[in-house]
């Protein structure tokens, strides 16, 4: 009997009673080589999504975003790393709810995501799906999903599209760490693998499924085991280190063009809001977590190698902080003015 694969790399286990693995005993890879151009532009992406969400929760807070917000600041190396690894021309998204980070990193202009947060037609889902149902098919980008796990067997279904079509893209899925508790993410993979479906399944484990601690909703403490029963290939990243999530993409990507194969990642981060933006998250985690994690923030080891090996000084990594915040003020403001969608377009858009 062929033996199961297993996972590449392992972090340590929760003991009974932590609300979640100590920052520093994260696993980091032997820094991938990036040139100092690719590290440059890193840190603009990722000052940019981390920017954009503390303006949407300005905004949010000022009651001009109704509904729900939910912010991806502190998991910007996840998003960063993974598309820096897709090629947009052949290859698509299928999103969870926690989406404004990544439609940024796919080239969408941010005053339609600011439109469309604002709910105005000018928004890329044309003002009508707001924060979590994000959606632009130019940009391969198939949509935040509100449901918890529902994209998940979206993204099985384009993968096996693309393979009966036989193109050359993959189809990459971003998830929570709750959706592993759903059935759609068990039929889905079992499906993926007994047909040779060339999806990547990323799980995001920022440790939380809304504010329920991992240790409190899986019984298996390390997510990467979840998967390995369906024979498919798994694989534990920092999701906190931009180099190791390059590294992983651009490996993991290759082999799921290659191979033809399905692939489950689970990429170890953290979020430093709560769930959503009016969400307490001290209610149900530690002060003393929250501080370690921040001393492992993204932006941080980024910033911090890039002054250590002089390729920007601090008052360079403030300019561009600046350039950042200026150019997404001139797009709030702009996305501002946009009108509301007329009311006939109720039924617009409903079915393909």
């Amino acid at each position: 009997m062929a033996s199961r694969p297993q996972p590449k790399l392992s972090t340590p286990s929760r003991k009974p009673g932590e609300t979640a693995p100590s920052a520093t005993v994260l696993s980091t890879a032997r820094r991938y080589p990036l040139d100092a151009a690719t590290l440059r532009n890193f840190l603009r992406q990722m000052v940019t999504v981390r920017e954009f969400e503390h303006i949407g929760e300005r905004e949010f807070k000022a009651g001009l975003i109704r509904g729900y917000y939910h912010s991806y600041a502190g998991q910007e190396a996840v998003g960063v790393g993974f598309f820096h690894g897709l090629d947009l021309h052949r290859d698509y998204i299928v999103d969870h709810y926690r989406d404004h980070g990544h439609m940024l990193l796919s080239g969408m202009d941010p005053m339609r995501i600011f439109a469309e947060l604002f709910g105005r037609s000018t928004g890329v889902s044309k003002g009508k799906g707001g924060s979590m149902h994000m959606y632009s098919p130019e940009q391969h980008f198939l949509g935040g999903d509100g449901i918890v796990g529902g994209g998940i067997s979206v993204s099985t279904g384009v993968g096996l599209a693309l393979k009966q079509q036989k193109r050359d893209g993959i189809c990459v899925c971003f998830f929570g760490d709750g959706a592993v508790d759903t059935g759609t993410f068990h039929e889905s993979l079992n499906i993926a693998s007994l047909w040779n479906i060339p999806t990547l399944y990323i799980c995001v484990n920022n440790m939380y499924s809304m504010g329920t601690s991992l240790e409190r909703h899986s019984s298996l403490p390390r997510l990467v085991d979840r998967a390995c029963g369906f024979g498919i290939e798994t694989e534990q990243v920092d999701g906190q280190d931009v180099w190791a999530t390059t590294e992983a993409a651009e490996r993991i990507v290759h082999h799921v063009r290659e191979k033809q194969r399905p692939y489950f990642v689970e990429v170890l981060t953290y979020r430093y809001q709560g769930h959503g933006i009016h969400d307490k998250a001290l209610n149900y985690r530690t002060l003393e977590e929250e501080t370690a994690w921040h001393a492992r923030d993204p932006l941080k080891l980024l910033s911090d190698y890039l002054m250590e090996e002089k390729i920007l000084s601090r008052d360079d990594i403030e300019v561009i902080r600046k350039e950042v915040v200026a150019e997404l003020e001139t797009k709030v403001a702009e996305a501002k003015t946009g009108p509301e969608p007329a009311p006939e377009e109720l039924f617009h858009d409903v079915m393909a």
